[in-house]
């Protein structure tokens, strides 16, 4: 049967192709995801500063201090924090998705390493088939 090494290549090339896009697929999923959550992440960092701010301008309203600089100071430092935390969380979001696009890459490399051997340890069955198919 020669055409048997012939179909065999061809369902590799198949299977590599497809596993190559779901593994793509995949990975614009994950960014997707990744996304998503550094977004939640920072709407609840702000969501909590802005309570925080609101919090000491009651307790300063309560004790009669409703200006000086030591409401303004801790309002500015309110600020700050958040700055921070937004920061960090968008740079923990930025390698995050660097991780999965490398990993992506790796993934899609070795499937098509893995194709070049197959197709060269079928070579000779392959080249076979073809003479014999198109002989």
């Amino acid at each position: 049967m020669p055409q048997a090494p012939v179909i065999a290549a061809i369902a590799t090339v198949a299977g590599t192709a497809v596993s190559i896009k779901q593994g793509k697929e995949a990975s614009a999923a994950q960014r997707r995801q990744q996304g998503l959550s550094a977004r939640r992440s920072q709407r609840q960092a702000i969501r909590e500063a802005q309570i925080r701010r609101a919090q000491s301008q009651v307790q300063a309203g309560a004790m009669g201090v409703t200006g000086g600089s030591g409401l303004a100071g801790g309002q500015a430092s309110l600020s700050s924090q958040l700055g921070g935390s937004l920061g960090f969380a968008g740079q923990m979001s930025g390698l995050s998705q660097q991780v999965t696009m490398a990993q992506s890459k790796a993934q899609t490399a070795g499937a098509v390493a893995g194709l070049g051997m197959q197709a060269f340890a079928n070579s000779d069955d392959i080249s076979a088939g073809l003479k014999d198919i198109f002989s």
